[in-house]
């Protein structure tokens, strides 16, 4: 029976195991409340109060089928009351796996007590879970399996056991996420207790001191912004020896925090010493727009130096380009796996992701296979943000490690320079992240006037941290504060709608300087403005969809557009900022990447060929353009982004559109990710008890790691 199901296996698929089953047809049929019949002979019937429930939380038509499967796996040899105990346990791990725990911990059941109460369970049916637990739990000693006989022991095993459940003492695992976080676990406890560097010949006294002069050169020879040199502080310099001095570190610090100055600093230290080319180094994020923007503030922080060095000049000649960690893994969208594994090893020495927190087990695990024993790693990112969209939170997790911190390879970093203190808005800004990051209502922040309080859009100065207080269902005050948004992105730029109005021309081998120069200015002004919603859809008109689709039509409206085509099919109108939805390995397009559509003529000699419509976006040093209908269902608008889609951006002025009630996404490290994402002003619009609820509510993701590395 275990052979029709891959989801078991490390590399397993669920939508595999659909397939082969025919269960997709199934669970679609169970959320439409069709009659409930099995399509196996003895298969167990799906209730369809239980599919419609689960399809209000929104769980996917996978985590539905899975929990019937594993339920179909006790082969019609327990009760009713069992199988209804079993689907229902299954499906709570689902929801925990969905909101990206690895496990479900039963050390005081609240995990367990908070998803069957959104499962809408009953005080039977609790029970009856809970006598479940007691027939499959190991007890005091050593491990016990299921009990034979009872089909339960086709479900559930015991650590190393080959079973879809994995019961431990007071956790269950899915195995795959089992396999999965103890493989993690192994290859980063090796990294730590390493004993060597990933520069073999700088270890000793002699060398080490060489490693140390060339520090102290490029400590001596920073950069120089507009308020002056930017000095590395101690903090920083610290993570910089960590990064050199071992075969992992870990950098965490608040966004502006200098994590790119430090990257450049290890750059710089290598370049001096020749310990490895500078070809062997791989810059990495995960997703395109963070690998962009790594590569251009290393860039940017290079030709800062005043007075470079010899190998500065080379550095900034030929410094490592930056990558999604898709692309520098080679991975293969045809057969859905990575061309670099453990029998394919990367070639460079030394791999520095950013972004780090975006990282889910499963994308750590493909790294961390794919590296050279003898490689380092160094991971940089915010472990206070939100952690990946899918399961792990491999950054906190990390930094929380006994381990890790034991043998020095943490740093953390706390001051911020992005806003910075010596600025009165920057210092507001700081300081409501700080108090949302530490658990504290928006109330208590007010008191110390960090947080400026409003009731009316007029009245908004649109500077530090302000909250536009709303009541549920004011609609009317909602939409005075997105054209007033609209109305100040606009006069920001009071040249915009000439730069709209005019074509630029993409030569064969793409726009020249000049056309680069435009696109810079007008792409960059319109990054200077975003808007911030907890959730995509619903949620009282302040989800991403409802609030882009005010702005297309408003856009439309007063640019003389006339609206000839429903929502659904929408076009873009230039000047709309667009983001892409779906990764487009040929044309190098990737999930989170954001444009502008603008009037774009292409020119090949002599001949041009009329100007369109044209989804413009940045790539490397310069701009790449895409007709529209290329792009057709890979692109959205991106007036408005959820928080998550935002993670490894920064803005000038940030909204942050909250729901009319509570809703489970709206966490302390989704608003303070959100905020810290501000440079200059950041405005809370909706009701305050909802901005309270969602600063005292943590995200409870579960994991076994910082045990494992403990």
């Amino acid at each position: 029976m275990m052979k029709d199901i891959s989801l078991w296996t490390p590399e397993g698929s669920c939508r595999a195991a659909l397939r082969k089953t025919g269960g997709e047809t199934f669970a679609e049929d169970m959320i439409k409340e069709k009659p409930a019949r099995p399509p196996f002979k003895g298969a167990p019937v799906f209730p369809p109060d239980l599919a419609t429930r689960a399809a209000q939380l929104d769980t996917g038509i996978e985590s539905l089928f899975i929990a019937w499967e594993i339920t179909r796996l006790a082969g019609g040899s327990i009760d009713q009351t069992d199988e209804r105990a079993l689907m229902l346990l299954a499906l709570s791990l689902m929801l925990a796996a969905e909101e990206g725990s690895t496990r479900l911990p039963l050390e005081n059941n609240a995990y367990l007590d908070r998803a069957l109460g959104e499962l809408a369970a009953t005080a039977e049916e609790c029970e009856a879970v809970y006598n479940l637990l007691e027939k499959v739990l190991p007890g005091e000693g050593s491990p016990k399996q299921a009990q034979p006989g009872t089909g339960l022991q086709e479900v559930f095993g015991t650590p190393g056991s080959y079973r879809p459940l994995v019961a431990g003492r007071d956790f269950i695992y899915i195995q795959k996420l089992y396999e999965l976080e103890n493989r993690v676990g192994a290859s980063l406890r090796e990294r730590i207790t390493a004993a060597e560097t990933f520069l073999p010949d700088f270890t000793g006294e002699k060398p080490a001191k060489e490693l140390e002069n060339a520090l102290q050169e490029v400590l001596k020879n920073p950069p120089v912004e507009t308020f002056g040199p930017v000095e590395l502080d101690q903090e920083q310099v610290m993570a910089v020896q960590t990064a050199l001095s071992g075969k992992i570190a870990v950098i965490s610090g608040r966004p502006g925090s200098g994590k790119t100055s430090i990257v450049a600093s290890i750059l710089r230290v290598l370049a001096r010493t020749g310990s490895i080319p500078l070809e062997s180094i791989a810059l990495a994020a995960p997703t395109g727009k963070a690998a962009d923007k790594l590569r251009r503030a290393v860039a940017d922080h290079l030709q800062k130096i005043p007075s470079p060095g010899e190998a500065d000049i080379k550095l900034a000649s030929s410094c490592p380009l930056s990558a999604t960690l898709h692309r520098l893994l080679g991975y293969m969208p045809g057969q859905d796996r990575f061309r670099h594994n453990e029998r394919n090893l990367l070639p460079e020495q030394l791999v520095i992701v950013d972004e780090s927190s975006m990282i889910d087990l499963s994308m750590m695990d493909n790294l961390l296979r794919a590296l050279r024993p003898e490689a380092g790693v160094v991971f940089l990112g915010d472990a206070e943000q939100l952690p990946s969209i899918e399961a792990g939170a491999v950054l906190r997790d990390l930094c929380r490690s006994s381990l890790a911190n034991k043998h020095e390879r943490v740093a953390i970093l706390k001051k911020s320079y992005r806003a910075r203190e010596e600025d009165r808005s920057g210092k507001k800004i700081l300081d409501v992240a700080t108090a949302i990051n530490e658990g504290k209502g928006p109330i208590s922040v007010g008191r110390d006037l960090s947080l400026t309080i409003k009731e009316e859009t007029a009245e908004l100065p649109f500077s530090g941290a302000e909250h536009l207080q709303l009541q549920p269902g004011d609609e009317a005050r909602r939409q005075a504060f997105l054209e007033e948004w609209q109305r100040r992105l606009v006069e920001a730029m009071p040249e915009l709608t000439g730069r709209l109005e005019r074509e630029y021309i993409a030569g064969a081998n793409g726009f020249d300087p000049e056309e680069t120069e435009a696109l810079n200015e007008i792409i960059s002004h319109y990054e200077r403005f975003r808007i911030l919603c907890v959730t995509r859809v619903a949620a009282g008109g302040s989800g991403s969809e409802a609030v882009n689709e005010w702005f297309h039509h408003r856009w439309a409206k007063d640019y003389g557009k006339k609206e000839t085509q429903t929502p659904a099919s929408r076009p873009f109108l230039v000047g709309e900022p667009v983001m892409v939805t779906r990764n487009d390995y040929l044309l190098r397009l990737y999930n989170g990447d954001s444009g502008l559509v603008l009037k774009v003529a292409t020119a090949d000699g002599a001949r041009r060929r009329p100007a369109e419509p044209m989804a413009v976006f940045p790539r490397g040093g310069g701009f790449t353009a895409f007709p529209l209908e290329a792009l057709r269902g890979k692109l959205d608008h991106a007036w408005a982004t959820t928080v998550h889609k935002a993670q490894g951006s920064e803005y000038d002025h940030v909204g942050i559109m909250l729901p009319d009630l509570y809703v489970r996404p709206l966490t302390r490290e989704l608003l303070y990710t959100a905020v810290t994402r501000a440079k200059k002003s950041v405005v809370f619009v909706g009701p305050e008890a909802v901005l309270a609820q969602g600063a005292n509510q943590a995200m409870e993701r579960a994991s076994g790691l910082t045990e494992i590395l403990s």
